[in-house]
């Protein structure tokens, strides 16, 4: 078994292979395709959220896993306030993203400038009105596509951070849960979990930082307490709950001094494989599916005109070739009645969306009277009272999580219409597979041969990746909260449904920071905390609220109809141009006399062995990754670590490290 890395990499060379082949027979449409196919694969990206609370070692841990000495801020009086991510890129670039909303603007700053703008103490309150850092390296951790994602402290200070925060959580492939071996787990932290986390996935990773600061007589005590508390808050046994004990510390000393046992005492082994494991079995294999669907795709394109033409010279009468070129232009016929107005399926689309629209609608209705109902429990709270400000906060939380939540139902329910479309509108022919153009003696050719197997590999492949191409992606939803400057940073697919539905997702809970803003300013204007003062504010509050959500979900769904339509359309033409490409072979492979048929014949009997070979090693891939999970790959050995570039930085980062080391916010 191969891990995600090295499938990464094997398919890439067969979509070289595939592109080279392309390109020398001068197959234009479908060259655009696999070069399209290959730059998503190669960008395609793995989110890894960082979540916890404040000084809980979040940015030492990332400069640890990321073998670097002095990336993030640490330092025993740093304290994060924004959102910073890392990604791969040729060599080191460094961006904040400044400004409005939708009126942003990118600058590039120098490393020694990172705390000036992450920092609280250098940026308090977010005056220079920061949004985002964001980090592209030429680090080898990230080279196969893994994004990190370093969060503000739980509770942050700024309203606009935590709903950059919050949007990227129900995108993340996996969530690296952080707490204190030295501090016991709050009922902050656990609310957080339940209330932020646990809606939207389960591939968290829990982890202890710290964990050198205790004798390994109370390293065990630490680990059963949390255990036991993330048992119950996940409603489980605690035998289920795994942690993971790491020393940033003791990583950090490894890069300085090459000592084999600090490696060993730090667990960031295990922690790498953990990752790696999850996202590789998550989205990783997604990634994989996709390429491969393409490329099989593809391959039959390409494959297809060169079958019939060689087909064409192998003794067939003309009443067998004047059957197989009805069948393919009555199949013609049939993929151009789909692209008219009146085509049944997009009556179907308009009224299965509009179905769709009063679900969702209904839902968000219930949702807010939930949420109005929460409100009242806050009001009946005396020491919310007191901080009335706190109350937008919580149902921030509330409306922030119901909408996120909406969204995925919306996704869910889109993909269904989808299949029932293809089901209903006959839609499923769309893959032209090149094996059923063989002329079958005394069997009437029928375009029912030439379609998509619904069973077997191929069945089981198109299934998951229709289904990936509805869910909501940080490129769309992050987009959406930040403004496109942000969102164009992590690349991705930008013409399936999902990522239009981040997008009108993500702008709804960037409307909704500014009602939160506001509400926050008026409750703070209320003398003596009076209560009915203080509620007429959180129904006003509610209210704009539900505008805005359902405004959002509207959108979400006009923007829906409109990208499946053209996802659909686009996939009839893309059949019709293969059909039609394959009937001019055909056509003309007829028109050749019998000295140039035989030598077509043997030029093509050779680009057909290859192609089939081609098809053979994808299939074979498919099969490899739907049936086999995914292993996790090898720890970087201590010669392939990153190196720091001078023995002065890696004194002075050290020093630093070594006065505070996992003591701070790290």
């Amino acid at each position: 078994m191969a891990t995600f890395q090295q499938q990464k990499q094997q398919i890439l060379q067969v979509f070289d292979q595939v592109i080279a082949f392309a390109k020398l027979h001068k197959y234009s449409d479908t060259l655009k395709h696999l070069e399209q196919g290959q730059k998503h694969l190669a960008e395609g990206k793995l989110l890894v959220v960082v979540c916890g609370e404040f000084k809980q070692g979040k940015s030492s841990l990332l400069n640890a896993f990321l073998n670097e000495t002095g990336l993030f801020p640490v330092d025993i009086e740093v304290t994060t306030n924004l959102v910073s991510t890392i990604t791969y890129g040729a060599k080191e670039k460094i961006s904040v993203v400044l400004g409005e909303q939708n009126k942003e603007t990118v600058k590039q700053i120098q490393r020694d400038e990172i705390p000036d703008y992450v920092t609280e103490q250098r940026n308090s309150r977010n005056a220079k009105k920061a949004k985002m850092l964001v980090i592209e390296s030429p680090n080898p951790q990230l080279k196969e596509g893994l994004v990190l994602v370093d969060t503000p402290g739980i509770g942050s200070l700024n309203t606009e951070h935590t709903a950059i925060t919050y949007a990227f959580i129900p995108n993340a492939d996996a969530i690296l849960f952080v707490t204190d071996a030295l501090k016991p787990l709050t009922t902050e932290e656990l609310d957080f979990l339940k209330k932020r986390i646990l809606p939207h996935t389960k591939n968290i990773i829990f982890l202890i930082t710290k964990i050198d600061t205790l004798a390994s007589s109370d390293q065990e005590v630490v680990l059963e307490n949390n255990r036991e508390k993330l048992a119950e808050t996940l409603d489980c046994s605690p035998r289920k709950i795994s942690l993971i004990p790491v020393s940033s510390r003791a990583k950090l000393d490894y890069l300085e001094y090459d000592e084999i046992t600090d490696l060993k005492h730090s667990n960031f082994e295990e922690l790498e494989q953990t990752i790696w494991q999850l996202v590789s079995e998550q989205t990783g294999q997604t990634f994989l599916l996709n390429a491969l669907d393409e490329l099989n795709q593809c391959l039959s394109e390409i494959k297809a005109p060169m079958q019939v033409a060689w087909n064409a010279h192998q003794n067939c009468t003309k009443e067998e070739l004047d059957a197989q070129e009805h069948q393919i232009k009555d199949t013609q016929k049939r993929l151009q009645d789909l692209l008219s107005n009146n085509a049944k399926w997009r009556t179907i689309l308009t009224d299965g969306l509009q179905d769709i629209r009063t679900n969702i609608l209904q839902s968000a209705e219930d949702g807010f009277t939930e949420i109005s109902q929460q409100a009242n429990r806050y009001l009946n709270d005396t020491t919310l009272l007191e901080s009335p400000e706190q109350i937008a906060s919580l149902l921030e939380v509330d409306i922030d999580a119901m909408i996120s939540k909406l969204g995925q139902k919306l996704s869910n329910l889109a993909s269904k219409l989808q299949r029932e479309l293809e089901s209903i509108s006959e839609l499923d022919l769309k893959r032209l597979e090149s094996n059923s153009l063989e002329i079958k003696r005394n069997i009437k050719f029928s375009p029912d041969d030439v379609k998509c197997q619904k069973t077997g590999t191929w069945g089981k492949l198109m299934q998951m990746t229709r289904n990936a191409s509805f869910n909501m992606t940080a490129a769309g939803t992050i987009g959406g909260i930040a403004g496109g400057a942000i969102g164009s940073f992590f690349g991705g697919v930008g013409s399936v449904p999902g990522y239009y539905l981040g997008a009108v997702i993500g702008s709804g809970l960037a409307g909704l920071v500014g009602l939160v803003t506001g509400a926050k300013e008026g409750l703070s204007q209320v003398r003596e905390k009076n209560k009915h003062a203080i509620s007429l504010l959180i129904k006003q509050f509610i209210s704009e609220s539900q505008k805005q959500c359902n405004r959002t979900l509207i959108q979400g769904i006009v923007e829906l109809e409109r990208s499946m339509r053209n996802e659909l359309t686009n996939q009839i033409e893309r059949q019709k141009q293969a059909w039609e490409r394959t009937l001019n072979s055909l056509q003309e492979a007829r028109k050749l006399s019998q000295t140039k048929a035989s030598e077509q014949a043997k030029d093509l009997q050779i680009s057909l062995q290859q192609l089939t070979q081609l098809q053979t090693t994808v299939e074979k891939k498919a099969q490899m990754i739907l049936n086999e999970p995914i292993i996790t790959p090898s720890v970087q050995s201590p010669s392939s670590k990153t190196q720091p570039k001078t023995k002065q930085t890696v004194t002075k980062a050290t020093t630093t490290n070594k006065d505070y080391g996992d003591w701070a916010d790290e």
